[in-house]
């Protein structure tokens, strides 16, 4: 199980998924320019590989001016 923290939304999600973080974004109904995507403690992009024990952060990204 993919462990998924949606940091907007304040929760966390168990997913059965193995693919890429961009399918796991749309799985989710996240827009992937809205979240910084944090796989493990590192920051990954979306075209980068989860499954298994994974725990992935979707952190808002938050702009100013």
């Amino acid at each position: 199980m993919v462990m998924v923290f949606i940091e907007r939304d304040k929760k966390t999600v168990e997913q059965e998924y193995a693919g890429t973080i961009r399918r796991l974004l749309d799985a989710l109904g996240v827009d992937p320019e809205t979240v910084v995507v944090v796989k493990n403690g590192e920051i990954v992009t979306e075209d980068e590989r989860c499954s298994g024990e994974d725990t992935i952060k979707l952190l808002s990204v938050i702009s100013g001016g």
